[in-house]
Protein backbone atom coordinates (compact mmCIF):
# COMPACT_ATOMS: atom_id res chain seq x y z
CA UNK A 1 0.00 0.00 0.00
CA UNK A 2 1.70 3.44 -0.78
CA UNK A 3 0.07 6.14 1.76
CA UNK A 4 1.02 9.72 1.39
CA UNK A 5 3.94 8.34 -0.89
CA UNK A 6 5.19 6.24 1.40
CA UNK A 7 5.17 2.10 1.46
CA UNK A 8 3.47 0.31 4.08
CA UNK A 9 3.59 -3.22 4.15
CA UNK A 10 0.67 -4.98 6.74
CA UNK A 11 3.28 -7.31 7.96
CA UNK A 12 4.79 -3.77 9.30
CA UNK A 13 1.51 -2.55 11.11
CA UNK A 14 1.48 -6.76 11.92
CA UNK A 15 4.79 -6.28 14.24
CA UNK A 16 3.77 -3.66 16.24
CA UNK A 17 0.39 -5.20 17.08
CA UNK A 18 2.11 -8.72 18.06
CA UNK A 19 4.65 -6.75 20.00
CA UNK A 20 2.40 -5.59 22.30
CA UNK A 21 0.89 -7.72 25.45
CA UNK A 22 -1.77 -5.36 25.94
CA UNK A 23 -3.67 -5.82 23.22
CA UNK A 24 -5.16 -9.23 21.40
CA UNK A 25 -3.55 -10.23 17.91
CA UNK A 26 -6.69 -9.17 16.08
CA UNK A 27 -6.21 -5.90 14.16
CA UNK A 28 -8.28 -4.49 10.78
CA UNK A 29 -6.55 -1.32 8.75
CA UNK A 30 -9.20 1.11 7.01
CA UNK A 31 -7.48 2.73 3.87
CA UNK A 32 -9.33 5.72 3.29
CA UNK A 33 -9.06 9.46 1.23
CA UNK A 34 -9.68 12.79 1.73
CA UNK A 35 -9.67 15.16 -0.94
CA UNK A 36 -6.04 13.74 -2.48
CA UNK A 37 -4.78 12.70 0.90
CA UNK A 38 -4.63 8.91 1.56
CA UNK A 39 -5.33 8.17 5.47
CA UNK A 40 -4.88 4.91 7.36
CA UNK A 41 -6.52 3.85 10.51
CA UNK A 42 -5.94 0.93 12.29
CA UNK A 43 -8.61 -0.57 14.14
CA UNK A 44 -6.90 -2.60 17.47
CA UNK A 45 -8.31 -5.00 20.09
CA UNK A 46 -7.39 -4.48 23.61
CA UNK A 47 -7.03 -7.59 25.89
CA UNK A 48 -8.38 -6.67 28.87
CA UNK A 49 -11.80 -5.34 29.46
CA UNK A 50 -11.13 -3.94 32.78
CA UNK A 51 -9.51 -0.54 30.43
CA UNK A 52 -12.66 0.32 29.64
CA UNK A 53 -13.40 1.53 33.41
CA UNK A 54 -9.71 4.02 33.32
CA UNK A 55 -9.98 6.10 30.13
CA UNK A 56 -5.98 7.38 30.95
CA UNK A 57 -4.82 3.93 30.96
CA UNK A 58 -6.63 3.50 27.53
CA UNK A 59 -5.88 6.60 26.02
CA UNK A 60 -1.86 5.58 27.16
CA UNK A 61 -2.40 2.75 25.20
CA UNK A 62 -3.90 4.43 22.32
CA UNK A 63 -0.87 6.97 22.29
CA UNK A 64 1.91 3.43 22.76
CA UNK A 65 0.65 2.00 19.49
CA UNK A 66 0.28 5.00 16.99
CA UNK A 67 3.82 5.89 18.46
CA UNK A 68 5.45 2.57 17.73
CA UNK A 69 3.31 2.54 14.38
CA UNK A 70 5.11 6.35 13.74
CA UNK A 71 8.37 4.90 14.08
CA UNK A 72 7.94 1.91 11.89
CA UNK A 73 5.76 3.40 9.18
CA UNK A 74 7.22 7.19 9.17
CA UNK A 75 3.50 8.46 8.94
CA UNK A 76 0.85 9.15 11.35
CA UNK A 77 -1.99 6.70 11.83
CA UNK A 78 -4.87 6.55 13.56
CA UNK A 79 -5.55 4.65 16.05
CA UNK A 80 -8.67 3.14 17.43
CA UNK A 81 -9.05 0.99 20.54
CA UNK A 82 -11.70 -1.65 20.14
CA UNK A 83 -13.19 -4.04 22.60
CA UNK A 84 -12.44 -7.46 22.69
CA UNK A 85 -14.19 -9.67 20.44
CA UNK A 86 -15.43 -7.19 18.02
CA UNK A 87 -13.31 -7.39 15.16
CA UNK A 88 -13.67 -10.06 12.74
CA UNK A 89 -11.79 -14.01 13.23
CA UNK A 90 -10.19 -15.79 10.67
CA UNK A 91 -9.32 -19.49 9.82
CA UNK A 92 -6.65 -19.17 7.78
CA UNK A 93 -5.15 -16.09 5.97
CA UNK A 94 -7.77 -12.97 6.79
CA UNK A 95 -8.82 -9.65 5.33
CA UNK A 96 -7.38 -7.16 7.44
CA UNK A 97 -6.87 -4.36 4.87
CA UNK A 98 -9.94 -2.50 4.24
CA UNK A 99 -9.56 -0.12 1.03
CA UNK A 100 -12.14 2.60 0.46
CA UNK A 101 -10.31 4.51 -1.49
CA UNK A 102 -11.31 5.74 -5.02
CA UNK A 103 -8.01 6.24 -6.51
CA UNK A 104 -6.87 2.84 -5.49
Amino acid sequence: MVIRGVNVFPSQIESVVMGMKEVEPFYEIVLTSEGYMDRIEVKVEFSDASLLDDFTKLEALRAKIKHNLRVILNIDAKVTLVSPGTLPRFEGKGRRVIDHRKNK
